[in-house]
């Protein structure tokens, strides 16, 4: 069932560690897509405008435009997205975290949880878990600059004029969508990142991967690409899913994001950390909207209050160069080529910084080292999605590339089936984002999209 691999995963406190089981290498570069003549246009609001994009060989993504505030963004989504955010959070989401709430150890948790949950169960003791890590962690998100409380109002308002709720509540349903938000602070994804430039890449631009291992669910078939065009700060895309208003997967015409959870071999694999700062996936959010150069992002890094501890990959279109951000509840540490490998234990590579899906220092110093050698002076945007990813086997619900060099990034997304497991029909776990044909956009085309007329 879609909860086995929760069933399986570590628990530690809060942090249940996700990641996915490697089966034969597909030896078949993944296949690209130009996005360009692949998009319809199912909708369009005077702050909204959505797409859908399909390929002959079964692409389905939807691409979200929102414009203006924070609320006026997030109604434009819930009136866009309606009935496909609507079962999201309704149907599949309550099914996802009852299963989940199995694979879990209730005594275990911190007593303030234990207290808040009061003998809940089943989907009650999720829905109350996640409910008390937003109070928690509330004071912190009142001071995002992207307004993320107005945006999560304004969903559940829209949502509700879509018409696709009957007997809507806008309260309840903000509340569902405040936990939704709450569920990247739960579990800590084992994904991998890099980015190469000058001497590792062809004509000397950057390269960055995000790939994102998140076990089983519904997540990699409600896959939406949401532009957000706001009144404040820069536009950015945002790779993500109905209602998350945080940030895991995306760039802006500044910046692009990586992120992997800082896990360890020792002291049970998740570093220190509480729920009185920033949620980890806000940060990002900051990040994007708000960084114009990889030193932006760093300052948004050190001032916020930090929680649980994650790399944080930042490249920039200005320098075209990448750092790993160390980011942690005690400190912030900047990592470059030459000192990453003091956390990764990975062989040095010129003007490339890299970090695989395992915890760190990785036991594995065959397998990212070995293909980064390999195609070392060599990398392109092309090579990395068709290439790196599917030989790692890292990336089962989605993948980023961004090519700044280029001015072009390549998505690709998982596709499970109706219990939420990956597809497998031919034995290659075909499901993965990482077997999955990439859809190729052009940056600037992405970002520059105007509003409906």
């Amino acid at each position: 069932m879609a909860g086995s691999a929760w069933m399986r995963a570590a628990v530690v406190v809060l942090g249940v560690i996700v990641g996915c089981t490697a089966t034969p290498v597909n030896p078949v570069p993944n296949k690209i897509h130009p996005a360009a003549g692949l998009t319809t246009e199912l909708n369009s609001s005077t702050n909204g405008r959505l797409f859908q994009l399909t390929t002959t060989d079964g692409v389905s993504m939807k691409i979200l435009h929102t414009w203006g505030t924070a609320e006026e963004m997030g109604q434009a989504e819930g009136e866009m997205l309606g009935g496909f955010a609507a079962e999201f959070l309704n149907d599949k989401i309550p099914a996802f975290l009852e299963d989940m709430i199995k694979g879990i150890d209730l005594s275990k948790l911190p007593k303030w949880i234990q207290k808040a949950l009061a003998g809940a169960g089943g989907l009650d003791a999720a829905e109350t878990i996640l409910g008390a890590i937003y109070l928690k962690e509330l004071k912190e998100i009142k001071t995002a600059r992207s307004d993320v409380i107005d945006e999560i109002e304004g969903l559940a308002k829209g949502l509700c004029a879509s018409g696709s709720i009957s007997d809507c509540s806008v309260p309840n349903l903000t509340k569902k969508i405040q936990h939704l938000n709450m569920f990247a602070e739960l579990v800590r994804m084992t994904c991998s990142m890099f980015g190469a430039w000058g001497e590792a890449t062809v004509g000397g631009g950057l390269i960055q991967l995000r790939t994102l291992d998140f076990g089983t669910g519904p997540w990699a078939n409600y896959a939406v690409i949401h532009v957000y065009h706001p009144d404040v700060g820069n536009p950015f895309v945002s790779l993500s899913f109905p209602g998350f208003v945080g940030a895991i997967t995306g760039f802006s015409g500044k910046v692009a994001i990586s992120e992997k959870v800082w896990e360890t071999y020792v002291n049970g694999g998740v570093q220190p950390g509480d729920y009185n700062g920033m949620p980890d996936a806000i940060v990002l959010r900051e990040i994007l909207q708000f960084a114009n150069s990889r030193g932006d992002a760093i300052a948004i890094a050190e001032s916020v209050k930090r929680n649980w501890a994650m790399f944080i990959g930042v490249g920039d279109a200005e320098s075209q160069q990448f750092n790993a951000l160390g980011y942690r509840e005690q400190d912030l540490e900047v990592l470059g080529p030459m000192n990453v490998t003091n956390v990764t234990h990975m062989p040095v590579l010129a003007d490339t910084v890299y970090i695989d899906k395992h915890p760190q220092p990785s036991h594995d110093q065959t397998t990212m080292p070995g293909l980064l050698q390999k195609y070392h002076g060599t990398l392109t945007g092309e090579l990395t999605a068709n290439t790196i990813p599917r030989m790692m086997q890292s990336g089962d619900v989605h993948i980023g590339v961004y090519d700044f060099g280029k001015r072009q990034t390549y998505f690709a997304t998982g596709k499970t089936d109706a219990a939420g497991d990956y597809l497998n029909v031919t034995g290659t776990m075909e499901g993965m984002a990482y077997n999955q044909p990439f859809i190729q956009f052009d940056m600037d085309a992405l970002l520059n999209v105007s509003r409906a007329v």
